[in-house]
């Protein structure tokens, strides 16, 4: 809400233009309506508003004095004048006080609301960049201002969520250094960067609870079809000065109950502790027993086995993570050529855990890792030729239903191996790479073709469905096609 300071000596005036504002209005409030100048320049240094309205002709000090005395004392208010005389130097006057609209009596309900709406698309534009700055230093713990926060959301209550689409990172740090606030501004939420483009910060002002659930849903499932993804948030609203309490906390309740190939909405509960898990000692004996007589069936069957069992309980993605690199140190101890590749083990099994949709998808991962890896690196192609080719399928064929199995079928390659590959080679993933090909080769339609329909357009880069097509345009460039050719 927008606080407005209504001056005039004529009480009826007063009524009229306060009901134009609360029935027309909303965004806008009257805080104050006095019948002088000096009645208001009291009320303005007892209070901060960011609309003044005054009329000209006033017992005592004038409209027009009024005004240049409130813009010093605040720089950043906004002021209209209304006034029954229409001679120019009135609107001199107006002018070097710095007005924002001079308006004529009668007041009409049209025109003052034409006006209002102008003052709070600026006041809004003006928010926006000021939260831009305030709330990632808020966020982060820096030095920001208390007054600005003080007006900007003193006021109000506030509800928070932290959400990851997809599976944790587990290579990121677990404290949050940055972040930055995302525009254009959604209709709901401020939406601050997380530690990477897969996490957010939601912050909604308190509309109620079932209300707040409702929209972090449409929010949380905004981001196509995963299989996982995770959301922390608060269950009673709280003070915006309670955001950065709020994060690192959230941060590890992530870590503690993100489950793969799973969907959550959890109430924050604060800070709470991890348990150690290990794998019992019997089970670690008996790997190596399998490892050392070359007993592979096993190996992969113990491997599904614990895949069960950890979908089966909804154990957290976060031990499943210790327990990967329990069983990768135990091979690597009794099993030369995983030895000789631990490093490269690890980071592969970090990459298998941030892209696996199952935790069976995960260990058949691990399992090739370990010990399929050999059949591939005995093929007549190298590493980087098996990469080139995958790039090269996909940008001659990116029109055609691709999938990342069909291209390991035209490779003879396991997906894992395929991401590896992306990895190693590129700083992006298959997904990126097709998205890329094909939105360029829209943009490049748009270019020479602008008579097309949409629909064409996507169906002639590999969309079936426009809606979808725009959606991933909008993604790729920030804008949707028809406003990316109006501003080629």
């Amino acid at each position: 809400m927008f606080r407005v300071l209504i001056v005039d000596d004529e009480r009826p005036a007063l009524r009229f233009v306060s009901s134009i504002i609360e029935n027309f209005s909303p965004v806008f409030k009257v805080v104050g309506t006095v019948s002088s100048g000096e009645l208001a320049l009291n009320f303005l240094q007892k209070n901060t508003v960011e609309l003044l309205i005054t009329d000209i002709s006033m017992h005592g000090m004038n409209g027009i004095e009024l005004s240049q005395i409130a813009r010093k004392m605040h720089p950043n208010i906004h002021i209209v004048i209304i006034s029954g005389y229409g001679e120019f130097e009135y609107a001199q006057g107006a002018i070097a006080a710095g007005v924002d609209e001079y308006l004529l009596k009668p007041v009409s309900v049209t025109k003052m609301t034409t006006i209002l709406q102008s003052i709070q698309k600026k006041l809004e534009a003006k928010n926006t960049q000021l939260s831009a700055s305030i709330l990632p230093a808020l966020a982060c713990r820096q030095p920001c201002s208390s007054t600005i926060i003080e007006q900007l959301y003193g006021q109000k209550s506030y509800r928070f969520a932290y959400i990851c689409w997809g599976n944790l990172d587990m290579t990121l740090p677990k404290s949050f250094g940055a972040t930055s606030l995302i525009l254009p501004a959604n209709e709901y939420f401020y939406v601050l960067r997380g530690r990477d483009e897969n996490e957010r910060i939601l912050i909604a002002e308190d509309r109620g609870l079932d209300e707040f659930l409702s929209q972090l849903s449409v929010y949380m499932t905004q981001n196509g079809n995963l299989s996982t993804w995770s959301a922390v948030y608060t269950p009673v609203f709280r003070p915006i000065c309670e955001l950065p309490d709020f994060i690192l906390p959230a941060i590890n309740m992530l870590y503690l109950r993100t489950v793969i190939g799973k969907h959550q909405i959890m109430q924050f509960a604060g800070n709470t502790m991890p348990k150690p898990v290990k794998l019992p000692a019997s089970d670690l004996k008996q790997l190596s027993y399998f490892i050392t007589f070359n007993k592979m069936r096993m190996i992969r069957d113990y491997f599904l086995s614990l895949a069960d069992d950890w979908e089966r309980n909804s154990v957290p993605q976060r031990q499943v993570w210790h327990l990967g690199r329990q069983i990768i140190h135990q091979i690597a101890a009794v099993h030369a050529p995983a030895h000789q590749r631990l490093e490269e083990i690890l980071q592969s099994f970090d990459a298998l855990i941030h892209q696996a949709t199952s935790y069976k998808e995960l260990m058949n991962g691990l399992y090739t890792t370990l010990f399929d890896d050999g059949n591939v690196r005995d093929r007549k192609m190298s590493t980087q030729e098996l990469y080139d080719y995958a790039v090269r399928y996909i940008s001659e064929n990116y029109v055609q239903p691709l999938s990342m199995q069909s291209i390991c079928d035209e490779l003879g390659i396991s997906q894992t191996y395929l991401s590896r590959l992306f990895r190693k080679y590129s700083n992006t993933t298959f997904n990126a790479l097709l998205t890329q090909c094909r939105i360029e080769a829209a943009m490049q339609l748009l270019r020479e073709k602008p008579d097309l329909l949409l629909r064409d357009i996507a169906a002639c880069v590999g969309y079936e469905d426009s809606s979808y097509f725009t959606k991933v345009f909008r993604q790729y460039t920030g804008k949707t096609p028809s406003q990316w050719v109006s501003e080629e």
